[in-house]
């Protein structure tokens, strides 16, 4: 996968299990698995899941799920945009 990839899925307010796929190298069943892990874990620590639509994660879930504290890895900053 590529930065440019990576940095175009992590764009978007959401993931798709399509992204868990491309991201992680999964096949279909085990990002689904992913996904329903993810908004379990979310429930068992008594938070709400911030979008509640099948097949769909927020991207902030994904980012508290494993712990992942900032995105400068994936993707550009705002200043960097602007230029």
């Amino acid at each position: 996968m590529t930065y440019a990839r990576r940095e175009e899925i992590f764009s978007k307010e959401y993931l798709s299990i399509a992204d868990l796929q491309e991201l992680l190298d999964l096949k279909y069943q085990g990002a689904a698995e992913l996904m329903r892990d993810i908004k379990r874990s979310l429930e068992f620590r008594g938070l709400k899941v911030r979008l509640d639509i099948q097949g769909k994660l927020h991207v902030q879930d994904y980012l508290d799920y494993f712990n992942i504290s900032s995105l400068e890895r994936y993707s550009k900053s705002i200043g960097e945009i602007k230029q």
